[in-house]
């Protein structure tokens, strides 16, 4: 989960750079352009904790030179797609090094020297203990086995990140909707991972033609119960998932949509309550994604 991108071209440098990390429990991905980059954020963001470039790289990765216009278009690249994801520049030109932190100063800039290297690798580990999704990793990691697996795609694991952290702090219940229907759309992307690996979980037949599971037949399926004379052998959900999966569909439902005459508004107690429900189910899931 100690995961630095980082951006050289120098194959040599960036396996010295690794085996060092390594020693101190840090995982280097190497990517040696602009366009490597590109491949990792912003949509795997939530994998690592910081990003690493060399001042003079590649644009492409068949580029035959490196070129002085990286820097400046993978900052652009960074500032318009994720402009608060930890960033450090490495070099071993001091030219380059005191040219670029004169009109840079806002930029965290480290030579490719013993010491400077020490220095970064210290302020990698910060970001690493502080990065909130590897905090949240951290403390449920039976829950992101999961997706650490590759038995969910990233934009699941994207979207449980989201929920947890916005579940954490929220307190205002007008914003309570969004987090409702983020979690229903969670569990139902559940269902169909377990569809897509084995059918005889989560039939095709619990689907509707516009995609949106049949929730009751479905738990009637998984329960072990006949429907419409169709009958299951197998109960592959015991009652507390049952009961779990039936609050988080029905209760996530009820404030997903306004309702004018409502005089209770649940509490970030219920929004936790179902949060907490969602990774159980991602617990038990896991037995049939493998």
């Amino acid at each position: 989960m100690n995961n630095v991108i980082l951006i050289e071209d120098r194959e040599e440098y960036a396996n010295k750079f690794k085996r060092e990390a390594k020693a101190k429990n840090i995982n280097i991905v190497h990517k040696k352009s602009l366009e490597g980059l590109k491949k990792l954020l912003p949509e795997r963001e939530h994998q690592f904790s910081a990003v690493i470039l060399d001042i003079k790289c590649l644009l492409v990765d068949d580029q035959p030179m490196e070129n002085a216009n990286f820097i400046g278009a993978a900052m652009t690249y960074l500032n318009q797609n994720v402009p608060s994801f930890p960033r450090f520049i490495l070099t071993g030109d001091d030219h380059e090094f005191h040219q670029w932190g004169r009109h840079n100063a806002d930029e965290k800039l480290f030579l490719k020297t013993p010491e400077s290297e020490g220095e970064l690798f210290k302020e990698l580990q910060y970001c690493i203990d502080n990065c909130e999704n590897l905090r949240i990793k951290r403390e449920y990691p039976k829950v992101f086995e999961v997706f650490e697996k590759g038995w969910m795609d990233a934009q699941s694991e994207a979207i449980t990140l989201k929920i947890i952290k916005e579940g954490e702090k929220e307190r205002d219940f007008a914003k309570f909707k969004g987090i409702c229907a983020e979690i229903r759309a969670m569990q139902e992307r559940i269902y169909k991972s377990i569809n897509a690996k084995d059918k005889s979980v989560v039939p095709d037949n619990k689907f509707k033609p516009n995609g949106m599971i049949k929730f009751n037949d479905l738990m009637h399926h998984l329960s072990g119960y006949p429907v419409r004379r169709i009958p299951t052998n197998t109960v592959y959900q015991n009652g507390a998932i049952v009961n779990i999966s039936n609050a988080i569909y029905w209760s996530c439902g009820e404030y997903i949509h306004d309702d004018p005459s409502r005089t209770y508004f649940i509490s970030h107690n219920t929004v936790k309550s179902m949060i907490y429900g969602l990774l159980e189910l991602l617990i038990w899931a896991k037995q049939y994604l493998r």
